[in-house]
């Protein structure tokens, strides 16, 4: 799913592009995951790519690489490899 669009990502997921990026809230509201969730996932090495910039404790989503991770998880089958 990874080659799909900005668009179409935005449409398969019935999102509303802000055109900006994300903080960790926002991404977690648009998961529906806790907001703790996501600082367990970038501690653990999963989830989204983020952005820190050097000499901050800001952490920032590229809208794109948060919807082609949740396009990721994509499967046909419960049989299949996650």
């Amino acid at each position: 799913m990874s080659e799909m669009t900005f668009e179409q990502l935005c449409e398969l997921f019935a999102y509303e592009p802000k055109r900006r990026p994300l903080d960790s809230r926002e991404v977690a509201e648009l998961l529906g995951v806790h907001p703790n969730t996501m600082e367990q996932y970038r501690f653990r090495g999963e989830g989204p790519r983020y952005f820190s910039p050097p000499g901050t404790r800001r952490v920032w989503y590229a809208e794109l690489d948060v919807l082609r991770w949740l396009a990721s998880g994509a499967r046909h089958s419960t049989s299949e490899a996650a």
